[in-house]
């Protein structure tokens, strides 16, 4: 079989869509940094519970650990996937390109023998092995990669200070992300919502933290006085 023939068979199909999907997501990802966009920041909006929950021994401060009573099914597994070790995009096209090349190894080697394998036994399996390489190889990134949030002081510490709006529009009732600097030089992103129901800011928009709710940091306009 044809190479060409083989990435478009149909049994492949879905293996070819993760390829392809991990590619944009990549190249998206690489534009985005040039023009000021994280796609990393957007993909991580998307389970801001999950992740605020996730992550709260690190938010906090050091190693401290908070019991939060039993965590259910959907956050264990996510807990074992490592979720909020590594970035979401970073886990994401790890686990696309462990499923893809699980997948197309799977069928090459199948084609040797009986032929293609139709998708509905091919899949599974890839799957199977997909979760745990990507498990593996979080574990392993964790250690390696820089985190977006290190958090060397307390997020209250932030109260009263200067950030610029990196996703939204940030409103009362959707909330965004902010990028604020720290005395030592980190870099933060952290969850924004204005403080008062009318506002409303645009990325690239400075505002003030005011106040912090749960994870969330409630933000006005600055007033005159921090005007640079």
């Amino acid at each position: 079989m044809a190479p060409f023939d083989f990435f478009l068979a149909a049994q492949n199909g879905p293996f070819t869509v993760a390829a392809v999907v991990a590619l944009v997501m990549m190249l998206a990802q690489a534009l985005g940094l040039l023009i000021g966009f994280g796609l990393s920041e957007a993909v991580e909006s998307l389970l801001p519970d999950l992740d605020a929950e996730l992550d709260l021994d690190f938010d906090v401060a050091g190693d401290t650990e908070i019991d939060l009573g039993e965590p259910g099914l959907f956050e264990s597994f996510f807990g074992w996937l490592n979720v909020g070790r590594v970035p979401l995009l970073v886990l994401l096209l790890t686990f696309l390109g462990r499923f893809a090349g699980g997948g197309y190894l799977l069928q090459a080697v199948s084609a040797g023998f009986v032929g293609l394998l139709p998708f509905l036994l091919a899949g599974p399996l890839a799957l199977a092995a997909a979760l745990p390489a990507t498990r593996g190889t979080s574990r392993v990134l964790g250690r390696i990669l820089p985190k977006e949030e290190t958090y060397a002081i307390a997020p209250e510490d932030f109260v009263g200070e200067l950030a610029t709006v990196s996703l939204g529009p940030v409103a009362r009732a959707s909330a965004g992300k902010a990028r604020i600097m720290d005395a030592h030089g980190n870099l933060h992103f952290v969850r924004v919502r204005t403080a008062r129901p009318d506002d409303s800011f645009d990325v690239g928009a400075e505002v003030l933290l005011v106040r912090l709710e749960g994870s969330i940091f409630e933000a006005i306009n600055p007033p005159a006085i921090f005007n640079r």
